[in-house]
């Protein structure tokens, strides 16, 4: 507990520092959220791949929304990329269990009050009130929270450092463009093979099978979570920050 009590006080300057681009993808979040509930029922009668895909990036590619230049990761040595906050904290000798809590930190106040929030707009204000009780909302809430940890954890990850095959963003914006590619070759597989998308899917589950559900989120939480913190650990012990 106590690691977490410095990762909060370390993260105060940045806290302040990024306010602005916190506020920022709130909106963009909110933006998301209203467009969510708007197509909802198109969504539920005939299936859209876009609301699929808007969907994974609020709960899983949010946090990749941009930064204020000296918190984003960047290039800092030939082909490894990782952020300037952590390097600076790295000569601080800063303990590492610190430094990942503080990453985690600064994830979570960018990603879960909206998601949350968008959770709720979602409920409140389409016919999903109709078809979800509240605990199988639950259940259906934990689904995708539980997605932006093992999933959404990644870029807190990528913030304490990674070693590229390339060296240049251009080269990373063109495997980024055919990974958005990919995903929406496999969102619409998915459309044509089951009839419908992951959304719609996981709303059924938690609704026949909320406790289920429920449990196996949680557990995948739990696992996402120690993997991606064991991941960073790692990367704080290899990696030569210069």
């Amino acid at each position: 507990m106590n690691n977490w009590k410095i990762a909060y006080q370390i993260n105060k300057w940045e806290l302040k520092k990024s306010i602005f681009n916190i506020m920022l993808s709130y909106l963009v979040m909110l933006v998301f959220s209203l467009y969510l509930a708007r197509e909802f029922p198109l969504y539920l009668e005939s299936g859209l791949v876009f609301f699929d895909l808007v969907f994974l990036f609020m709960f899983g590619a949010a946090p990749l929304l941009p930064k204020p230049k000296a918190f984003e990761v960047q290039q800092i040595q030939s082909k490894l990329f990782v952020s300037p906050m952590v390097v600076l904290q790295k000569h601080l000798a800063i303990k590492n269990n610190v430094i990942i809590r503080s990453r985690l930190i600064m994830h979570t106040l960018y990603t879960f009050p909206m998601q949350l929030v968008a959770l709720l707009i979602l409920y409140s204000t389409t016919s999903l009130h109709n078809i979800l009780s509240i605990g199988s909302f639950i259940s259906f809430g934990l689904i995708w929270l539980s997605f932006s940890i093992y999933v959404g954890y990644m870029v807190p990850s990528l913030n304490i450092g990674v070693r590229m095959f390339w060296g240049n963003n251009t080269i990373f914006s063109v495997i980024f463009l055919l990974l958005i590619i990919i995903l929406l070759f496999g969102l619409t597989l998915v459309h044509v093979v089951f009839d419908h998308g992951i959304v719609y899917w996981s709303i059924l589950f938690a609704r026949d099978y909320p406790l289920a559900t429920g449990g196996i989120s949680i557990l995948l939480a739990f696992l996402g979570y120690h993997f991606w913190r064991n991941s960073m650990r790692k990367s704080l012990g290899r990696l030569m920050y210069g």
